[in-house]
């Protein structure tokens, strides 16, 4: 695959014809009139909109800048694979594009990308596909240039290495096995986290109870309670029956009251019939007789007519108090009759009661029988994901352990491709750095705590050399470039952003490393660039200055006033340089 135009229906957009091999370079350059504004920047002429734009045309998703600045505008990318031309024109703001003269869908022209065949694509692994794997070779974004391994600065460790591994020709199923056997394992680890902060659950988890007999005391009290169920009688008079057999209650508890007090009075009046008067006419004449002094005949004749009128009361008092003992006894007699009559009712009532249950009471007792179910079911999840847990951690541990092994052994025979890689990226950095240690190394992760499976590093060692790691990322890329492995891109752009800290030596180095290569196997390399970033290399490239960095100019872009001289041919304010 090499790109052959960018162009636009819109007539101020400047087309973008690319050299078929060798350097294209893209320059944004002031002009006259401006070369004396110190407050005229290189900033967006459309050196990275150039980027944007590809990879619109490319199949990105919707890009938010381009829906709110560029709407309706289009954009026709001319490109070609296996000898054949491909065009794919499309508009921002619309959901479809033509491409090859066929209008699709996004999600069917990023299928048809898919299967032209640029990457060897396996059938069987979904995250893999053009869009992901195009962006080493067009590195859309400002986070792009942060670290080699990281086209996309949202991808994760994981597919930094699998999109690594496919571009490197490393055995990339291995990075998938360990991260689907990590990530199963992960997945059990937090089912019995779950468990673990369960608060009904905890208690076994941390050993503080045993679950197999909680288990047990759980049947036998379910078994009890649905054999209890199943025996329960509900009355529909439950309810009525009860409150009268309170209202018995308290009609009993009336009557022995009232009874209470009855005998009372009962005692009261029989202690009253057993009283006599304390003085008798006897003893008085017998008091005198003792004290020798005769008493005169009348006053013995007074005393026994008080004695006879005092017998007369106490006789009378005795019959009056024998009728009220009579009818307090009679009124008593009744009370117990009638408290007998409500005991026999209330008894009544409670063999009633005792036979028969409330539904209140029976829809109680199955909240209660459906808790303990849940309980029990809890617990017996629980002690099956215990089994399942240590019996699939061990396996993936196990088949973990066993792929560790193989991956180490395959390694070993890979050793001169690995070799290749070491040397090649070390070649290119040579370029820059004479003998300083640098290389791509690849080892085996053999840490079962992570879901990475080699850790690829390529690395130049220099003592905190500006811009060495953009030459990591020139270098990085342009291995994948050159050693084609699963891929058949001709091309390689890069942003000029990536020679931003960069001396005029590694520049120059980049170029002439850059040129050499393009031309030797027929390859692309595209790249943005600011004329002061030129400009110094200029006495030190010598015959090569014109060749290699004014006869591959493709394009330049100025900062002409009103935006006649940007990308786009006016003036328009986009932040689209974060948007892939």
């Amino acid at each position: 695959m090499r790109l052959i135009q960018l162009s636009s229906s819109k007539p101020s957009f400047k087309t973008v014809p690319f050299n078929r091999t060798g350097l294209s370079l893209v320059v944004g350059k002031h002009t006259p009139k401006q070369s004396k504004n110190i407050q005229s920047t290189y900033n967006g002429v459309g050196k990275s909109l150039l980027i944007a734009l590809l990879h619109f045309c490319l199949g990105a998703s919707k890009n938010k800048q381009f829906e709110t600045h560029l709407k309706g505008w289009d954009f026709t990318l001319v490109f070609e694979h296996n000898d054949i031309e491909h065009r794919i024109t499309r508009t921002v703001g619309e959901d479809k594009l033509v491409f090859d003269g066929t209008e699709l869908r996004l999600a069917t022209y990023k299928t048809a990308l898919d299967q032209l065949g640029i990457f060897e694509l396996p059938a069987d692994v979904s995250t893999l596909s053009f869009r992901s794997l195009v962006s080493f070779f067009l590195r859309p974004t400002k986070g792009s240039y942060v670290s080699p391994e990281a086209a996309i600065p949202q991808w994760t460790p994981y597919y930094k290495v699998l999109y690594q591994s496919f571009l490197l020709g490393l055995d990339y199923y291995r990075v998938i096995q360990k991260h689907d056997a990590k990530k199963k394992l992960d997945e059990q680890l937090t089912l019995a986290k779950k468990y673990k902060e369960d608060t009904e659950l905890r208690e076994f988890y941390l050993g503080e109870k045993n679950a197999e007999m909680e288990v047990a005391s759980l049947k036998e009290r379910i078994a009890k309670l649905e054999s209890d169920l199943s025996n329960f009688t509900v009355a529909k008079d439950y309810s009525d029956r009860e409150v009268l057999a309170n209202d018995l209650r308290s009609s009993i508890a009336d009557s022995l009251n009232e009874e209470a007090v009855l005998q009372a009075r009962i005692a009261d009046v029989e202690l009253s019939m057993t009283l006599n008067p304390d003085v008798t006419p006897d003893r008085v004449k017998r008091l005198y007789r003792e004290a020798e002094i005769a008493l005169p005949n009348l006053i013995k004749k007074r005393l026994d007519e008080v004695d006879a009128f005092h017998t007369r009361l106490r006789d009378n008092r005795l019959r009056r108090l024998q009728i009220e003992t009579d009818k307090f006894n009679s009124e008593l007699t009744r009370l117990q009759g009638n408290r007998a009559a409500l005991e026999r009712d209330l008894d009544n009532i409670l063999q009633y009661l005792k036979a028969h249950r409330a539904l209140d009471e029976y829809t109680e007792n199955n909240r209660f029988l459906a808790s303990l179910t849940a309980r029990l079911r809890k617990i017996e999840d629980y002690l099956t994901l215990l089994d399942k847990y240590t019996n699939e951690a061990q396996r993936i541990r196990v088949d973990m352990s066993s792929a560790t092994v193989q991956t180490t052994e395959e390694l070993k025979a890979m050793k001169p491709h690995l070799e290749l890689l070491m040397e090649t990226f070390r070649g290119y950095a040579k370029e820059f750095y004479g003998d300083k240690p640098a290389g791509l190394v690849v080892r085996n992760n053999d840490s079962d705590d992570n879901q990475i499976r080699y850790d690829i590093d390529a690395r130049i060692e220099h003592d905190a050399a500006d811009g060495i790691n953009n030459v990591r990322i020139f270098c990085f890329d342009l291995l994948l470039l050159i050693l084609h492995q699963r891929h058949d891109v001709n091309f390689l752009f890069h942003d000029s952003r990536l020679f931003a800290e960069m001396d005029w030596h590694q520049r120059l180095t980049l170029f002439r490393l850059a040129d050499e290569l393009a031309q030797k196997y027929g390859l692309q390399y595209i790249a943005t660039i600011n004329e002061d970033q030129i400009e110094p290399v200029r006495t030190a490239a010598g015959k090569q200055f014109d060749r290699l960095f004014n006869d591959s100019r493709i394009l330049e872009l100025t900062d002409e006033p009103g935006g006649q001289g940007k990308l786009l041919g006016v003036q328009i304010e986009m932040k689209y340089g974060e948007e892939p």
